[in-house]
C-alpha cells in the first residue's frame, strides 16, 4: 500500500453526508457505547482495533517493501532474456540459464523497464478513482457497513496481485505488458480506498483529541518502520536466493494483512455523538442524505446510485471551486502535487536508475529507501521541536512557522533530486539523496500552511480537493517521468540517465521561486476565503 494522507476522510463532509455542499464542518465523530463514556473508557474501547490496524498497516506495509524490488528485477530480467532471442542470445543464453543482471543495464531493457512501471500507476489510478466515490458511498450506508467494503478493496488488490505473479510466472507465453491488464481488479478501490476506509474506522472510534497521537503511531509503525526494516532483508534474499524468494515471501504477507482485516470489528453502528454547534438544520440535511445514499444503495436500479454518484460528483466540483479565488492556495495545491510525485514515484524510480547508472544489482540499490527512511524518521521526529523553538524562541506565529518550514524544504528537495540526477558516482547520488530527504516536513506544513487560508467549515472540502490533486499528480507524473528516462536511455551517454530527476528538481526549483516570492500569508494581506454562499460572502 501506498502511504496515505491520514487525515483525509473517505466521504470529506462527515459521514453520511456524501461529498455534500452543506457548511458544516468536518468533525471527526466520537465512539462510545453510551454517551456518557469518559475518554478513557472510549480510547480502551478503540485500543483493540489501534493496535490490529497499526498491525495490519505494518504487515501490508512490510509485504510491499518484499514485493517492490524483485518485482522490478523480474520484469528487468523477462525484458532481457526477450531481448537477446530476439538479438540471436538465445545460444549464449538458453532457456532456464540466469542471465548475469549486469548484461542487462543495457538501454534497450531499461527503456521497456522504464515504460512498464511508469505507466502501472496509471493504469492502476484509473478504477481507483472511478471507485472512490461509490465505495464512499457504500462504506457510509449502514445497512452495509465499512468492513465488507475495505475488504473487497482487499480482495481486488490480492486478484491484482496474482494476474502479475501469473503474467510474470508465464513470461514465455505471455507478454509482460500485460501486467497493465491487472488493473481492472482495482475496480473495488484498491488500496487507495483501503487507507481510507481503515482510517475512516479509527475516526469511528477514536476521541477527537488523540486523533493526532494515533494517526502519528500509525505512520510510524506502519508506515515508515517496514520501509526502515525490511529493504535490508529484502536485499540479503535477492542476493544470496534469488529473486522470487522474496516476492513469494511479499504475497504470503499480504494474504496475512488480509486475514488480519477479517477480524476488524464494525464501525460505523458505533454510537455517534455530534458536537452542539451543529444545528439542527444541518443535521437534518446530513440525516436526509444519509437515509437518500441508503436509499438508492438498497434500490432495485444501478441508474439510481449512478444518478446519485454523478450528483455528487458534481457538488464537489461546485464546492471546491473556492480553491480558486486564492492564487496563493493554488500554489499550495501544486506544490503538494510535486510533493507526492516525489515521495511515490521518484523514490521507486531511483531504485533502476542507480542499478543502470551506476552498474549495482537493484538488491543493492534497494538499500536506498532504508537511507530514505532513515533520515526521514529523523526530521519527523525533531520537527515538533524545531516548530516549538521557531514560535516559543523565535515568536513565529504558526502560520509564518509553517511558510519558513515550506521554504527550506522546498530548496533541499530542488537541491536533492537535482544533485541526483547529476551525480557522477553512486556516494555523489547517496548524498543528493539524503540532501533531499531533509524536506520531508514539506508536505505536512504546506497542508496545514493551506488550511490557513480557508474557514473551518471549508476544511473538509479542502482535504478532499487536496487528495484528489494529489492522485492526479501521481496520475501524470509516473509516466512523465518514466518519458524523461526513455529519452535519457536514448541519449546513450549514463550522464543522461538522471533527467527524469533534473527535470524533478527544476520543478521543485520554481516551486520554491513561488513559495519565496509570490506567497503571502493572510496575516500579510491575503484575503482567507470565507464562504461564498453565505449572504455577503465572497473573499474578504
Amino acid at each position: 500500500m501506498d502511504r496515505q494522507d491520514e487525515h483525509t476522510p473517505l466521504l470529506p463532509a462527515g459521514h453520511g453526508t456524501g461529498l455534500s455542499t452543506s457548511n458544516s464542518e468536518y468533525d471527526p465523530p466520537l465512539v462510545c457505547a453510551d454517551t456518557e463514556a469518559g475518554p478513557t473508557q472510549t480510547t480502551r474501547r478503540a485500543l483493540p482495533l489501534i493496535i490490529l490496524a497499526c498491525t495490519t498497516l505494518f504487515v501490508f506495509n512490510v509485504g510491499d517493501q518484499f514485493l517492490r524490488s524483485p518485482q522490478v528485477r523480474i520484469y528487468e530480467d523477462i525484458i532481457c532474456r526477450r531481448y537477446y532471442e530476439s538479438h540471436g542470445g538465445s545460444q549464449l543464453y538458453p532457456a532456464g540459464q540466469q542471465i548475469p543482471e549486469e548484461k542487462c543495464k543495457i538501454a534497450p531493457v531499461e527503456s521497456e523497464l522504464a515504460l512498464i512501471r511508469g505507466f502501472e500507476p496509471l493504469f492502476d489510478a484509473i478504477p481507483s478513482l472511478l471507485a472512490a466515490i461509490p465505495m464512499g458511498m457504500l462504506a457510509d450506508n449502514p445497512k452495509i457497513g465499512r468492513k465488507p467494503i475495505i475488504l473487497a478493496a482487499l480482495i481486488g488488490s490480492l486478484a491484482q496481485m496474482a494476474w502479475v505473479t501469473a503474467v510474470t510466472w508465464f513470461s514465455d507465453a505471455l507478454p509482460l505488458r500485460w501486467v497493465w491488464a491487472g488493473s481492472v481488479f482495482l475496480v473495488t478501490g484498491g488500496s487507495e480506498v483501503t487507507n481510507a476506509i481503515l482510517y475512516t474506522m479509527i475516526i469511528d472510534i477514536t476521541p477527537s483529541t488523540e486523533l493526532a497521537s494515533t494517526f502519528f503511531t500509525m505512520q510510524l509503525v506502519g508506515s515508515w518502520m517496514p520501509v526502515l526494516v525490511a529493504p535490508p532483508i529484502v536485499s540479503a534474499l535477492m542476493l544470496n536466493a534469488g529473486n522470487w524468494l522474496p516476492f513469494s515471501i511479499g504475497l504470503f504477507l499480504s494474504l496475512c494483512g488480509f486475514t488480519l482485516l477479517c477480524f476488524a470489528p464494525e464501525t460505523i453502528k458505533a454510537h455517534h455523538v455530534r458536537p452542539a454547534k451543529i444545528s439542527e438544520s444541518q443535521t437534518a440535511t446530513a440525516n436526509s442524505e444519509t437515509s437518500s445514499i441508503a436509499s438508492d444503495v438498497a434500490g432495485p436500479t444501478i441508474q439510481r446510485l449512478i444518478a446519485r454518484i454523478t450528483d455528487h460528483t458534481h457538488q464537489f466540483i461546485e464546492s471546491s471551486s473556492f480553491v480558486f479565488n486564492s492564487p496563493h492556495l493554488i500554489i499550495l495545491i501544486c506544490s503538494l502535487m510535486m510533493s507526492t510525485v516525489s515521495a511515490l514515484r521518484a523514490m521507486e524510480m531511483v531504485v533502476y536508475y542507480a542499478s543502470a547508472r551506476y552498474s549495482i544489482a537493484i538488491a543493492k540499490s534497494n538499500l536506498l529507501n532504508t537511507v530514505n527512511a532513515i533520515v526521514s524518521i529523523s526530521i519527523l521526529s525533531s520537527l515538533p521541536f524545531a516548530s516549538a523553538f521557531l514560535t516559543k524562541k523565535l515568536g513565529l506565529s504558526s502560520q509564518r512557522k509553517d511558510l519558513l518550514v515550506a521554504r527550506v524544504s522546498v530548496i533541499m528537495f530542488a537541491i536533492g533530486w537535482s544533485g541526483v540526477g547529476l551525480a557522477p558516482t553512486l556516494p555523489f547520488a547517496i548524498a543528493a539523496l539524503v540532501v533531499g530527504t531533509l524536506g520531508s516536513g514539506f508536505s505536512g506544513s504546506v497542508r496545514s500552511l493551506s488550511a490557513s487560508y480557508v474557514e473551518p467549515h471549508h476544511q473538509a472540502r479542502l482535504a478532499s480537493f487536496v487528495a484528489l490533486m494529489s492522485a492526479v499528480g501521481n496520475f501524470v507524473g509516473s509516466p512523465l517521468l518514466a518519458g524523461l528516462y526513455r529519452f535519457g536511455l536514448s541519449m546513450g551517454d549514463p550522464a543522461w540517465y538522471g533527467l527524469p530527476f533534473m527535470g524533478l528538481g527544476t520543478m521543485f526549483a520554481v516551486v520554491a521561486g513561488a513559495l519565496w516570492l509570490v506567497v503571502r500569508l493572510p496575516e500579510d494581506g491575503e484575503p482567507v476565503i470565507v464562504d461564498e454562499d453565505r449572504p455577503g460572502g465572497g473573499v474578504e
